[in-house]
């Protein structure tokens, strides 16, 4: 029985030149699914150019740590922009419930204007999600709208009726970022009962706003890697077969 591989680009909708790097290791390469930014630069075009790619699947990357909130969130904001300050201000007890609920809510109901549909499933910008404060609403949201959810190992769902991967693979990333790597890390999978895995990227193209980002470079460097046909024939032979959190 083969078992369900997802490739996820996170990311979507940061900029132009990510949004052209995801499609371009969507349509040559093995990425089968990406989570979109809703406060991302190149949000609407993210929209525009995957509505010729349906089998892209589209998911939603909660983001409370970057960029300005679509609503107000006085607790988490500095001059209008959050950051990355969240982990302390979790740890301080200062993150408001309500401002949580209602920034997933109003991510939420972006993403269904611009892309037209539901997301495909949920994760976050930097594992925010992950928080506990952030955990649970995250969850309570996913189980009322019926969504899949990014999980790891040290957080379980399988009991509060949310589906999520057996097995999540993160740190192919920066120097992990090889072919070999990949098929070390599905191969210590296909070791154990896990049926599905997925796996996050980063893949993109340089263009003036990705020249910010302290991930920048290696960008291209997983692309390449995600883009190589002979990778791809390799997971195959592996057992695994390519899909989006809608095969769940």
């Amino acid at each position: 029985m083969t078992k369900l591989l997802i490739v996820n680009a996170d990311d979507f909708g940061l900029s132009p030149g990510i949004n052209y790097g995801i499609i371009e290791a969507h349509r040559h390469g093995m990425v089968t699914s990406t989570t979109a930014m809703m406060n991302g630069n190149g949000i609407e075009h993210a929209a525009e150019i995957s509505a010729d790619f349906p089998s892209l699947g589209v998911g939603l990357h909660f983001v409370l740590s970057f960029g300005a909130p679509l609503s107000r969130m006085p607790s988490l904001e500095r001059e209008g922009m959050l950051g990355k300050w969240l982990w302390q201000a979790a740890a301080q007890g200062k993150i408001q419930d309500n401002e949580l609920v209602a920034e997933l809510h109003k991510q939420y109901d972006c993403f269904v204007r611009l892309f037209g549909r539901a997301p495909t499933h949920i994760d976050s910008h930097h594992h925010a999600h992950f928080i506990p404060q952030v955990w649970k609403h995250v969850v309570r949201f996913a189980g009322e709208t019926g969504l899949p959810l990014r999980i790891d190992r040290q957080h379980t769902i399988s009991t509060q009726g949310v589906k999520g991967v057996d097995n999540f693979i993160s740190d192919f990333y920066a120097e992990n970022v090889s072919a070999h790597f990949i098929l070390a890390a599905l191969a210590r999978a296909t070791a154990g009962e896990e049926q599905s895995v997925e796996l996050m990227c980063h893949p993109g193209f340089i263009d003036k706003i990705v020249l910010q980002s302290r991930y920048c470079y290696p960008r291209l460097d997983e692309l390449n890697v995600l883009t190589s046909a002979t990778l791809k024939h390799d997971i195959l032979a592996q057992g695994f077969r390519l899909g989006t959190y809608n095969d769940l």
